[in-house]
C-alpha cells in the first residue's frame, strides 16, 4: 500500500511542479503496482482456508502400534 501511495504522491508533485512527462510515468506506475494492494487479502485468504494439522503430545491410548 505504501508503493501506490508513495507513485501517486509522486505524480501529484510531478504534475505540481509542471513535469508532464514525469507524472505521466508515475500515473502508469501507479497503476501497474495496483495489483499489490489485493497481494495482502489473498494471501490471508489462502492461509485460513486450509486447516491447520494439529499434533498431538502423544499417542492416544487407543492407537495401533507401529
Amino acid at each position: 500500500m505504501a508503493v501506490v501511495g508513495g507513485l501517486a504522491g509522486l505524480c501529484v508533485l510531478a504534475l505540481a511542479l509542471g513535469a508532464r512527462l514525469a507524472a505521466a510515468g508515475l500515473a502508469l506506475a501507479t497503476l501497474a503496482a495496483t495489483p499489490l494492494l489485493g497481494v495482502g487479502p489473498v494471501l490471508d485468504w489462502w492461509r485460513h482456508r486450509r486447516p491447520r494439522r494439529r499434533r498431538h503430545a502423544s499417542r492416544p491410548e487407543d492407537f495401533p502400534p507401529a
